[in-house]
């Protein structure tokens, strides 16, 4: 018998009828919550534990992420490196030459990624500390800026704009640093004829195909050209630049022959304990030897290579016009064949009483 009443129950609820709701939803209260969402789990990448490493191993963990296979861990690495640099004070438990012999390898790398994280994290390192070490970094400079691709040399002008920035003075005077630099800038420029026993330019017989070979390809690679040109310009401002010499006053004669020289290595030109180095591989203290030895072997080449992108017009031409100032301005007031710049004839007029 209860079977029967069931059986009537469900019979019933085919044909009743659903009350539909009509109207405005009651409003909610102003402090209402919403809490119908559900969180299946919650994944910590790194569980915190008491044992977890101290800031100082997690640094050189990291450190040691740089030379991974994977172009992600290698981002990352220099990532979290530059995060703890950036911090006041820096975190560096290693020193700024330990950390440059690590990342140095790194500027010629084949992920643009990484390249740029490095360009971040060289920016946080201090002046002072970057400076004993700006030969060996041109090095690497060098290497990127004659890299077989394109980006590569790209960010090799980034990082010598940033040497530039806090070493000029450094970088212009080092050993192989004038020479060397100069013949790379006019062989990606295309100002160089390889083999030639002097610096010529590549000319082609005329019209449009007269452009030089580099702004020629994709729309990137010919942007490279007015770039190149920029940093050039800015490589041969600084060592152009005149130094501002002291006021003189009585007995600083004396101080200068006993105050205690301000390079790592001032008599390191006279190759007194060193084997002797060509003329490319020379450290050009002076103002006036780095222009004796661009008069000598650059300027033409570079001269040629101004007035042909300045008929070339556009962003060259801009860029090509900005540089022929600067060689206006830093070969303005040169002899050829003076070899006392303005600093070494403040001191020697403090010799004639």
């Amino acid at each position: 018998m209860g079977s029967s009443a069931k059986k009537k129950k469900e019979k019933r609820k085919d044909f009743q009828k659903p009350k539909l709701k009509v109207g405005k939803a009651k409003p909610k209260a102003s402090n209402f919550t919403d809490t119908s969402f559900r969180s299946k789990a919650i994944v910590l990448q790194q569980q915190l534990a008491e044992d977890a490493p101290n800031p100082v191993d997690r640094f050189k963990h990291y450190l040691s992420l740089t030379t991974s296979r994977a172009d992600n861990q290698r981002r990352d690495a220099l990532s979290y490196l530059a995060s703890q640099l950036s911090t006041n004070p820096p975190m560096n438990p290693v020193g700024t030459s330990n950390l440059l012999q690590k990342l140095l390898p790194i500027m010629s790398d084949s992920s643009g990624a990484v390249r740029g994280q490095l360009l971040r994290l060289l920016r946080h390192l201090p002046a002072d500390e970057v400076r004993p070490h700006v030969e060996r970094i041109m090095l690497y400079i060098r290497g990127a800026m004659t890299n077989i691709s394109q980006e590569v040399k790209d960010d090799g002008l980034s990082y010598l704009e940033w040497l530039l920035d806090v070493a000029a003075e450094d970088v212009v005077s080092g050993a192989g640093c004038w020479v060397k630099p100069l013949k790379d800038f006019v062989s990606v420029l295309g100002w160089w004829t390889t083999g030639a026993p002097a610096p010529t330019v590549t000319a082609a017989k005329g019209g449009w195909t007269s452009a030089p070979r580099t702004t020629f390809g994709a729309k990137k690679y010919g942007q490279s050209f007015p770039r190149q040109m920029l940093v050039l310009a800015k490589f041969l401002e600084a060592g152009h630049r005149a130094g501002t010499p002291a006021a003189w006053r009585p007995g600083d004669w004396f101080e200068g022959i006993a105050r205690a020289p301000r390079a790592s290595d001032p008599f390191g030109y006279l190759g007194l304990f060193k084997p002797a180095r060509d003329e490319d591989g020379e450290a050009y203290r002076t103002r006036e030897d780095r222009r004796d030895v661009f008069d000598r072997r650059f300027r033409a080449a570079v001269d040629a290579g101004v007035d042909a992108a300045k008929r070339e017009g556009g962003a060259a031409g801009r860029t090509a016009a900005t540089l022929d100032q600067v060689l206006r301005d830093g070969m303005a007031d040169y002899e050829r064949g003076a070899r006392l710049d303005d600093e070494d004839q403040g001191l020697w007029d403090g010799y004639v009483m």
